[in-house]
Parts: structure tokens; C-alpha cells; sequence
């Protein structure tokens, strides 16, 4: 792919001398950044742009083209792919649009599109898009006037679904102290996806730091897979977040499991950091251009009592130490202060000093101790003097910065033209506000303990597939009746609170006494029903009457006709907490395995914890944990703990389930009765849904 970016030559075919013409700009870019390579234009019409001929024809370029640049009409397109590929063109850069994006003959031309290229093994960009820019080497193809603009390249690229993003994030990072190096504006990821362009960018040495807007994710399990081996800083904006689709509206995990959970789970899993907004975007990229925050313990140094006070309250937010100064150094401080009126501690107060050489001194004494972890320095000037002392400051905190590798997040407040003078003279990121530094910070902090946190072992919890097979082998319906799916629970060593199946009132009654009442009766059902808004279920019957009124009352409910399949009687089990434990297949990442609160409180409450499978212990121990309800599961107010370790391993079987039966497409066991310490955990519900046919995976 380095003839992508780092072309020699480069064609661009949609050019005319008309001022309006779209492709006039794209040449007019490349000329403009220096691209340090030959160009050459390509119009029907021919003439003449920028001192430069216009051919008439692809047939009239030279050979050897690296990269060809497109923006003519979309109906035009699948030819001029032909005609490239004649010449011995392989990478092209589609900026084209009215594909499928805007119609089903767009659809169709996009189809031709992609055929074309396929024969002559080309690759592309786009279509849909705006190219790609790559300060390095001025190969800057956008189709719109980027005129003026002055950017020396970077630590950080960027891949985006939108052009419009893509340059937005180039004005707003480029007046910032951390610049762009590429950017890719991926348009309909027809051909090259983000997978293409991170392999890339991985072995690419001038980039540092990678950024994704995503409006939407095909390849999520291949994104998750690349950044757990990446060593770089991944940075994910995206947009489009819309709710899951609700095929089955009553499986709850379909429900909760909207796709932006999905995402927001895959990203903490895999070490991606997941930002809401062009701010913290922009923040992020700042302190990923820093060291790592490798631990909590933080120092707060600030020319302003009051603005400490504010820093002080967000360190507590955002759960840092301030590590306390050895008193010898505060015995120091208190020396060198004018009026002795304030009592040195952290954050460090330096409201009574105004020797900036000083500061220097108390940041190098404080950056290089073993017990602390990162800066964060408050600082402001108003005077000509102040700011030009302070220029020197901010050079001097970018040298203890690279000296000592860690990070000091450096607050400024100044006007408006010092500060942008300084961001475009010095590397060291400088922020504005200190809600922002300090949340990059932590951002810093749990990106750097993600990626170098050990998982512990997988633990060795089979489950009998030979069973599974033979059980889904006699169902005909998309679903599983309730028994189905506690046989299917047990071959995966999860049990099920003891039950019974029944025909009629008699049998009901017999099924009782032989599991013990208090007992619960439920109507089967090949269909996924709600059982409490269709009277499908009755609680805690504790004589044969009132089991045998509960069956009449099922059998003349006109609502039940026709769903049900026989009735269900199960021992009451009243110890312990409703959890609810589900698993669904995402079209992006695969199997994805939530736990929560259950019963009616799963939709109230909202408590939930979601990963994407195959689990591991720790995956598993970090979503109870995350979990609210997590206090009544270790106990809480005299309550006996419950038994966590039968969750974790309940999860883990669940999550081994849909990776090794892929047919398997959705679960609900709402709820899971969590026991107390000692005896496990029992289903009293579920739910599945399976796929069939070429639909599933094997």
C-alpha cells in the first residue's frame, strides 16, 4: 500500500478548465501541497490547467501511473475502471458519489464498479469520499480548495467514513500542537476497509496514534483482533448509534444489547478508546502524543489557590491519588514563598511565587520521584512578560516531558493569540481548560492499564456439544420451548430449578408432588410470548387446587390458543438475587454475552455489563464487578454474599456456547436465580432462537 500513499506518478481523470469543476481543485490541491511527484490530468475536453496539458483520454497517459484519481459522473466510473486497468493503473482513489448511498441503480453501477476492479486486480479508495491527504509527501486530493492551508505533518492519522469529518479533524488537530500525518476519507469502503488501512498504518513509522470516525462497523471482530495486537494508541469516534434491531421484540437481550453498547463493550475489551465528540477526540490525541499515565498517583501544581480546588474536586472524580510532597521539599517550598500565607500541600499552590525558573525546578524535583505517576500543571499569564517567561516554561516542561517519560498535562490560560502562537511553535500539548486535561489524563491511565493488563487463564468448562447437536437436530421451529432450552442449559452445566413437563391438569398435579410445592405453572410455547402480559404463567401454587385451576385458566384462555404446546411445572425457588444472563449474534462482532439484574427490573434498571465472546475469566469477573447490583451479590447490610463463582462460570459457559454453536443466535435466561455462597445458580426461564440453513456458520 505504499504506492497508495507515497505515489510517483498520479493521474487525475474529471478535469476541465471550468472554474466549477470539482477535479480542477483536486489538481489544484496536489500542486499546491508540493506533491513531490508527476502529475497528470485527464478530461474529455482536454486544454489546459495550471501550465499543464489535459489529455482527452486514460488511453493518452504514459505507463507506470501508481495512483489514479477519479470524479467523474457516477455512470462513467465502471468504465474508466476498465480503461485503468488497461494501462496497468492497480490503485485508484474514487471520490465519486451517487452509488448505493443514493439509489438502487447507484447500487448497481457500484456492483459493476467492483467487478471491473476485481478483474484487473485493482485496489481503491472510496467510493464517496474525499481521498486521502498525506502531509509527508503533499499526495493531498480532496475535491475541496484546501488553498493556504499549512500544516507540517504529525503523530496521529486518521480514517474516516465521512470527508466532511475527515476535515474537520484536519483544521481542528492542525491548530493544535498535535498535527495530522494522513488522512483517509473512506467513503463506501467498497473495496478498502479501516481493516486495510490500520494493517497499513501499523507499519507505518511516522504514525503514532490512530483515528476512526465510524458511522458504521462491518469488520468489528477483525477491528477488535487488530488493536489487541496493535501497539499504537487507537482513537474511536463513532457516530450513527443507533438501537439494535428488534426482529424478536420480546428477547430482552436484543433489547439492552443495542449496537452502541456493543461498541462501547468491544472497544473497552480490546483496549480502544471510545470518545463521544470532536472534543474528546482532540483531547485524547493530545496525551496520547505524551508518555503514558503507567499509574494513579498524580501531582497538581497550580499558579491559582482556587483553580487547585478545582483540580483537586476532578482528581477525586476521576479517581486519582494526590500522592503527598516528602516534607523536606514542602519545608522548602514554604521558604521561598513572599508572604508565608500558604500552606504548601496537593495540589501545590504557587499563587505566592512568580519565579518561573523556579517552576521548572519544583516540576523536574516532582516528575522525577519513583511515586509519582503524571503532572498536571495550572498555569496563566497575562502580562508580555509573563507570556514570554512562559514560553520558556512550556519548552523547558516539553524537555522533562521527553527526559523523564511521563506525562505532564499542561493547562494554559492566556488570550486567544498567545495561545494559538504557542500551540503552532511548541510540540507539548497545551489545554485550556482543566476538566479537559484532567480527563484525558485518566484517559491516559486506563488505556496504558488495559493494554498491559494480564487476562487469567481460561478456565476448562466443556460443554456437551454431542448432546446440543442431537437436540437441535429435532427442532423444526425457529425457537426453543422453555424444556428445549433447559435441556440445552444442562448440556452446557448450567443447571435449571427442577421441572417437570405436562399434558393436562392430572399430569400438573402429578409433577408437583413428585418436585415439591410451592411450585410455578407455565405455559410452552414454540413462539416467543411474554408470559406474564398473556397470563402464561401463575406463582407460587402451593396445593393441587389451585395448580389445577391454574391449567383450566391456561387451556380456556382464547389469547393462549394455538401456542400452546403443554405446560411446564417447576419447583419455586425463593433464596437468592433474579439475574438476568443473555447472548446474541451481532453482525459485526459476533457473539456478544450480557449479565444484569433480571426479572422486571432488567428493562427498569438498566443494570447491565456486555462483551463480546469468547470470554475470559477476567472478561467475566470484570462485568459482575461492573455491575450496580453488584454490591447485593458480595453481600450487603447483613446479607449473606451470593455465589459469584457460579455466575462467572455461568457466563463462561454461555459465552462458550455461542462461539462453538454458532447456529445458536440469541438466549434469555431472565431469570437466573443467583443462590447464596455454596450453591450455585438455577434457571427459571429461557429463551433461544437458532438458525437454520446457509444462514448459519458451522
Amino acid at each position: 500500500m505504499d504506492r497508495l500513499f507515497y505515489p510517483q506518478r498520479v493521474a487525475v481523470i474529471g478535469v476541465s478548465e471550468r472554474e466549477s469543476n470539482l477535479g480542477r481543485l483536486i489538481a489544484e490541491n496536489l500542486f499546491d501541497f508540493g506533491f513531490h511527484g508527476e502529475i497528470y490530468l485527464v478530461g474529455r475536453h482536454g486544454g489546459v490547467l495550471l501550465g499543464h496539458r489535459i489529455l482527452s483520454s486514460v488511453s493518452d497517459l504514459p505507463e507506470g501511473i501508481d495512483v489514479a484519481i477519479v470524479l467523474t459522473p457516477a455512470r462513467t466510473v465502471p468504465d474508466i475502471v476498465d480503461q485503468c486497468g488497461e494501462k496497468g493503473i492497480r490503485w485508484m482513489v474514487i471520490e465519486t458519489g451517487g452509488f448505493r448511498e443514493f439509489s438502487k441503480e447507484g447500487e448497481a453501477l457500484e456492483a459493476r464498479l467492483l467487478e471491473n476492479a476485481r478483474k484487473w486486480k485493482i485496489r481503491f479508495v472510496g467510493p464517496n469520499g474525499i481521498g486521502i491527504i498525506n502531509l509527508e509527501n503533499g499526495f493531498c486530493c480532496p475535491f475541496v480548495s484546501l488553498k493556504g492551508f499549512v500544516s507540517p505533518p504529525g503523530k496521529i492519522s486518521i480514517l474516516s467514513q465521512s470527508g466532511g469529518v475527515a476535515l474537520t479533524y484536519l483544521h481542528q488537530l492542525s491548530s493544535l500542537n498535535v498535527r495530522p500525518n494522513k488522512i483517509v476519507s473512506m467513503g463506501n469502503k467498497l473495496d478498502l476497509t479501516e481493516i486495510d488501512y490500520l494493517d497499513y498504518l501499523e507499519n507505518d513509522a511516522n504514525t503514532q496514534i490512530i483515528g476512526l470516525y465510524l458511522e458504521s462497523i462491518q469488520h468489528g471482530r477483525e477491528l477488535m483482533d487488530f488493536a489487541r495486537r496493535s501497539k499504537k494508541s487507537i482513537l474511536l469516534h463513532k457516530s450513527n448509534v443507533g438501537t439494535a434491531s428488534q426482529q424478536i421484540a420480546k428477547f430482552h437481550t436484543a433489547a439492552l444489547a443495542t449496537d452502541d453498547r456493543v461498541v462501547d463493550a468491544a472497544a473497552r475489551q480490546c483496549g480502544i478508546v471510545r470518545v463521544r465528540n470532536f472534543r474528546q477526540f482532540v483531547h485524547s490525541a493530545m496525551i496520547f502524543s505524551l508518555p503514558p499515565m503507567r499509574g494513579n498517583n498524580l501531582v497538581v501544581i497550580s499558579r491559582s489557590g482556587g483553580i487547585a480546588i478545582v483540580a483537586a474536586d476532578l482528581a477525586e472524580e476521576h479517581g486519582f491519588n494526590l500522592v503527598p510532597f516528602p516534607e523536606i521539599f514542602l519545608k522548602k517550598v514554604r521558604e521561598v514563598f513572599r508572604a508565608k500565607v500558604i500552606n504548601p500541600t496537593n495540589p501545590l499552590d504557587l499563587g505566592d511565587l512568580f519565579d518561573f525558573e523556579l517552576y521548572t525546578k519544583i516540576l523536574e524535583y516532582t516528575i522525577q520521584r519513583r511515586d509519582v505517576d503524571g503532572i498536571m500543571f495550572l498555569h496563566g499569564a497575562i502580562s508580555d512578560k509573563e507570556k514570554a517567561a512562559s514560553r520558556r516554561l512550556i519548552e523547558a516542561v516539553g524537555q522533562l516531558v521527553n527526559r523523564y517519560q511521563k506525562p505532564i498535562a499542561f493547562r494554559y490560560h492566556t488570550d486567544d493569540a498567545e495561545l494559538a502562537a504557542v500551540r503552532q511553535a511548541y510540540a507539548l500539548p497545551v489545554f485550556t481548560e482543566p476538566e479537559d486535561a484532567m480527563e484525558a489524563l485518566a484517559t491516559s491511565r486506563d488505556h496504558h492499564r488495559k493494554k498491559t493488563k494480564e487476562g487469567a487463564p481460561p478456565l476448562d468448562l466443556s460443554i456437551d456439544k454431542k448432546t446440543i447437536r442431537a437436540l437441535l437436530g429435532t427442532i423444526n421451529s425457529p425457537f426453543l420451548s422453555m424444556d428445549a432450552g433447559f435441556t440445552l442449559l444442562a448440556a452446557c452445566g448450567i443447571p435449571a430449578a427442577p421441572y417437570r413437563r405436562a399434558a393436562n391438569a392430572r399430569e400438573a398435579v402429578a409433577a408437583a408432588e413428585e418436585i415439591g410445592f410451592p411450585v410455578a405453572a407455565k405455559v410452552l410455547s414454540a413462539q416467543p410470548i411474554h408470559k406474564t402480559e398473556h397470563n402464561a404463567v401463575v406463582l407460587n401454587l402451593k396445593t393441587p387446587k389451585a395448580l389445577s385451576n391454574a391449567v383450566d385458566q391456561f387451556e380456556n384462555s382464547n389469547e393462549l390458543s394455538g401456542v400452546s404446546n403443554g405446560i411446564l411445572i417447576q419447583k419455586m425457588v425463593d433464596e437468592g438475587l433474579e439475574m438476568i444472563l443473555g447472548a446474541k449474534h451481532d453482525p459485526a462482532f459476533g457473539p456478544v454475552i450480557l449479565v444484569g439484574l433480571g426479572g422486571i427490573f432488567a428493562e427498569i434498571f438498566d443494570d447491565i455489563a456486555i462483551r463480546i465472546a469468547p470470554l475470559t475469566q477476567t472478561d467475566a469477573l470484570e462485568m459482575a464487578e461492573e455491575l450496580q447490583g453488584h454490591k447485593l451479590i458480595e453481600g450487603f447490610r447483613g446479607r449473606p454474599p451470593l455465589d459469584k463463582e457460579a455466575l462467572l462460570q455461568a457466563i463462561l459457559r454461555l459465552s462458550r456456547l455461542l462461539t462453538e454453536v454458532p447456529e445458536i443466535r440469541q438466549v434469555d435466561i431472565n431469570p437466573l436465580k443467583l443462590l447464596p455462597e455454596g450453591k450455585g445458580c438455577v434457571a427459571l426461564d429461557i429463551r433461544v432462537e437458532i438458525q437454520r440453513g446457509n444462514d448459519s456458520k458451522n
